[in-house]
């Protein structure tokens, strides 16, 4: 089954979980299956489905399939850490039961990822007109722009996610915390970790309505972008103490702003839930709500004239 183009290239899990996509996992499957990139693994896992998600599942019998469907739904999270275990390969990507991979998607981000072998993970990232791609960012420069940047280089979806797979277990797999945790993840690499950011699209993650990405109100993220913070960021013993108490106030600027916008609309009981869920009083409120931090986002001052391309050959 292996081209022998690939013969020697290392071997690459490909992952795809599913609840009830019936309308769209064919699409994800055959769109693994029809990589040109053909030395890599694929662990489908069912998560008890309700319709006849896995009888189109064991439809197909590829060599490189392992697949199973479990017997109680176990949700998201657990689900991916349980396939995440069974993983042999050296990367690692998901693209669930509704996303599709395009055909030259895994043999390029392979292709980026053997040329930056110290990035802990590869996002694929669309058009920026004052970044060449591929960018290596090291973890300060990742966390600085993920709290301070414009522009959030580390928002994206698991389907544009390249995972080193051995960095992604030693990191203790996905939280099962939180209802969004793909920042979590993130953030947690970008703390040890320099991360490569690459040109997209070659895989593709369809918005579906009724998907579990869907139904995290703004105010649940903004909760969880607490907790993570609070969890990875405060606790580091990477970054300058300066910088911890610079993000700490934005923080409690993006929370404060949140609450005032609620208190202006009468919204009361959200804006009080707000606050007992995030530790952020009225006194928080009404000082941070404008905070303007001194940290300088590494893209800031880049543009198309003399664009970010410090690693673009390698």
């Amino acid at each position: 089954m292996r081209d022998p183009l690939f013969e020697n290239s290392p071997l690459v899990t490909v992952i795809t979980v599913t609840y009830n996509s019936s309308a769209y996992v064919r699409d994800a499957i055959e769109s693994v299956l029809a990589q040109h990139y053909t030395n890599f693994e694929y662990i489908i896992g069912d998560d008890c489905s309700t319709d006849n998600t896995w009888d189109i599942i064991c439809e197909y019998n590829d060599p490189r399939i392992r697949k199973y469907r479990n017997e109680k739904n176990l949700r998201e999270y657990p689900n991916r850490n349980k396939a995440i275990e069974m993983a042999t390969g050296k990367y690692l990507i998901f693209i669930d039961g509704d996303d599709i991979l395009l055909t030259h998607g895994l043999g390029y981000y392979v292709e980026m990822s053997e040329k930056f072998p110290e990035a802990g993970m590869a996002i694929q990232k669309g058009y920026y007109n004052n970044i060449v791609f591929p960018a290596l960012l090291q973890s300060e420069e990742v966390i600085r722009n993920h709290y301070f940047g414009q522009e959030d280089m580390l928002s994206s979806s698991f389907a544009s996610n390249f995972f080193n797979t051995n960095i992604l277990k030693k990191e203790g797999l996905l939280s099962t915390d939180y209802k969004g945790g793909d920042n979590e993840i993130r953030v947690r690499i970008a703390l040890h970790y320099p991360i490569l950011f690459i040109a997209g699209w070659v895989s593709w993650p369809r918005e579906t309505p009724g998907s579990a990405s869907s139904k995290i109100s703004h105010a649940r993220s903004l909760i969880e972008f607490n907790k993570y913070t609070d969890a990875l960021i405060m606790e580091s013993a990477v970054l300058d103490p300066h910088m911890v108490n610079e993000i700490q106030n934005k923080k409690k600027s993006v929370i404060s702003r949140f609450v005032l916008k609620c208190l202006m609309k009468l919204k009361i009981a959200e804006a009080t839930h707000m606050m007992n869920s995030t530790g952020v009083g009225f006194g928080d409120v009404f000082t941070k709500w404008n905070f303007s931090s001194k940290q300088i986002d590494l893209l800031r001052d880049f543009t198309p004239l003399a664009p970010y391309r410090k690693d673009y050959i390698r």
